[in-house]
């Protein structure tokens, strides 16, 4: 299973990238890194909070301690 890193997923087009990835590639797990900021909105996610191959993760991409845990505990590709 392929699993990619979505920043910026609970915004207009990353919550949108997201839907399109898991309607369209069964085969894909994504991992999903937002800091819910005035952009990011998680009932954009509402649907797929509980999808079997989505992540919700709340934080920052600038934290790199956490952005290299999240590649290396999810094996991000």
């Amino acid at each position: 299973m392929r699993r990619i890193l979505v920043t910026g997923g609970a915004g207009f087009i990353g919550s949108n990238f997201v839907r399109m990835v898991l309607g369209e590639h069964p085969d894909c797990f994504v991992v999903n890194l937002d800091k819910l900021t005035y952009a990011g909105n998680l009932e954009n996610l509402a649907e797929f909070l509980e999808h079997q191959n989505h992540k919700f993760i709340k934080g920052d991409i600038c934290d790199g301690p956490l952005v290299e845990q999240i590649i290396d505990e999810h094996q991000i590709d």
